[in-house]
C-alpha cells in the first residue's frame, strides 16, 4: 500500500502530466485510501511535456482511470498516437477489470468467491491463471514462515475489517479461528488446478496481492501495444513505473514517514519497476485505548504491531505488493528471507524501537542501513 497522503499527491502531481481529464468510466473508489506517501520528488507540468517536438506530431499524456477491486485503477500514459494510447489504456483497464470478475471476495460471482463457498466440501477447479497466483500465495506463505498468508478472510470478517463494523474479537473466538485460517490446511492437486480446504469455515482473500498481479497484467497489455512511457497505479497501494518520462531517465518518487505524510525517507529512481507500500492507516479503529490496524498477523490473528510503514520496490507489481505486506508482518527478521524470493528488492521500513522510530533501507540481502527519525512515536 501506498500510505497518508498517497492518493491524491500523485494524483495532482500526474494531473500536472495529463493534457485532458479522464474518460467519464473513470469513478472515485468507495473508500478513498489513506497510506503512506510517495509522491514523485519533482514535479512535471503539462506544458513542459509539450514542449519536445517528434515527426509524427506533439507528445500527449492522456489518462484513463477504472473502477475494480473496490478502487481505482489508472494509467497515465506519454507517446505521440492519442488514439493508440488511449486504446492501449482502454485494453489494460479490461484487463483489470476481468481479473477483477475473478478474484475479488466482494463480489457474488467471482471465481474466488465460488471457491470459498465450496472448497470445504469437495474439491473445486480453478482456471489455470488462478490456480498459479494461488500457488505462487502458497509459496509466498512457506518462505515467509506463515508471515504472509491468503487465507486469513475469517480473521478480517471476526474484526469487522470486511464489512467495516470493527469490533475487537474475543480471545477464545481469535484461537479457533485459527485453526482454520492458513495456507497450510488447503489441499492442492497441480495437475489438475483443484483446490481443496481441509477445514470446515476457510476462506482465502488475495488482498494483498491481488492489486499488484492486476498492475502486473495491465502494463503487460500496454507492452503488447509498444506503449514505452507511463505510470499505472491500483488503489493508490502499487504502483509500477514504465519505461523513463519524456524528460529523464526515470520516475522519481519520494518516500516519506508516514506519521506526518512531510519526512523525507527515501528517493526511488525507477525504470520498469514496481513499489508497494504497506501502513495499518486504510482501514483501523480504537478500542480501549489501543489503535487495531487491518493487517492481521496471521500467526497470531491479531493486528501486527511495531512497523509503522513498509515500502518495498521490486521488478514486479504483484511481488512488491505481497512482501510489503509479509513484511509489514515480519518486521526486520523478514528481510533475510526477502533475499531468496525477490534478491533484487529495496524495503525500506519505518519501525518502532524502544530508542524511537527508526528507518531501515536494505538492498540486495546487504545489511540494512539505519536513521533516527524524529519526531513523536506512532499513535
Amino acid at each position: 500500500m501506498f500510505g497518508m497522503l498517497f492518493g491524491r499527491a500523485l494524483a495532482r502531481w500526474l494531473d500536472t502530466a495529463a493534457d485532458e481529464p479522464a474518460p467519464s468510466r473513470r469513478r472515485e473508489p468507495p473508500r478513498p485510501p489513506a497510506r503512506l506517501e510517495v509522491t514523485p520528488q519533482r514535479p512535471v507540468r503539462a506544458n513542459a511535456l509539450r514542449a519536445p517536438q517528434a515527426a509524427n506530431g506533439e507528445l500527449v499524456c492522456p489518462r484513463l482511470g477504472r473502477t475494480a477491486m473496490g478502487c481505482l485503477f489508472e494509467a497515465y500514459l506519454a507517446g505521440y498516437d492519442r488514439t493508440a494510447l488511449e486504446g492501449a489504456g482502454e485494453q489494460a483497464l479490461d484487463e483489470v477489470e476481468r481479473l477483477d470478475r475473478q478474484l475479488s471476495h466482494y463480489r457474488d460471482d467471482s471465481d474466488i468467491t465460488r471457491l470459498n463457498a465450496h472448497a470445504s466440501t469437495h474439491w473445486v477447479r480453478l482456471e489455470p491463471g488462478i490456480y498459479s497466483l494461488l500457488t505462487r500465495c502458497r509459496a509466498m506463505h512457506d518462505a515467509s514462515n506463515g508471515a504472509f498468508d491468503i487465507a486469513v478472510q475469517p480473521l478480517l470478517v471476526a474484526w469487522g475489517f470486511h464489512s467495516g463494523g470493527y469490533r475487537v474479537p474475543p480471545d477464545d473466538e481469535v484461537d479457533d479461528l485459527l485453526h482454520r485460517c492458513s495456507t497450510r490446511l488447503i489441499a492442492w492437486d497441480d495437475d489438475e488446478s483443484l483446490v481443496h480446504y481441509t477445514a470446515p469455515g476457510m476462506a482465502v482473500s488475495l488482498g494483498a496481492i491481488g492489486k499488484g498481479h492486476a498492475v502486473d497484467r495491465a502494463v503487460d497489455v500496454l507492452r503488447s501495444y509498444a506503449v514505452e512511457s507511463g505510470v499505472v497505479h491500483g488503489g493508490s497501494s502499487t504502483i509500477y513505473a514504465l519505461g523513463q518520462p519524456p524528460d529523464s531517465d526515470a520516475w522519481e518518487f519520494a518516500v516519506r514517514d508516514p506519521r506526518d505524510g512531510a519526512t523525507p525517507v527515501a528517493t526511488l529512481r525507477l525504470r520498469d519497476q514496481a513499489v508497494s507500500t504497506s501502513a495499518a492507516t486504510e482501514q483501523r479503529f480504537g478500542a480501549a485505548g489501543t489503535i487495531h490496524g487491518h493487517i492481521l498477523d496471521p500467526r497470531t490473528g491479531r493486528p501486527a504491531s511495531g512497523v509503522l510503514s513498509t515500502t518495498v520496490v521490486s521488478a514486479s507489481a504483484e511481488m512488491s505488493d505481497a512482501l510489503a505486506t509479509a513484511l509489514q508482518v515480519a518486521g526486520a527478521d523478514g528481510l533475510a528471507w526477502v533475499s531468496e524470493l525477490a534478491p533484487e528488492a529495496r524495503v525500506i521500513m519505518v519501525i518502532e524501537t524502544e530508542g524511537g522510530v527508526v528507518a531501515l533501507d536494505a538492498e540486495g540481502g546487504h545489511e540494512p542501513l539505519r536513521a533516527a527519525l524524529p519526531g513523536r512515536r506512532a499513535p
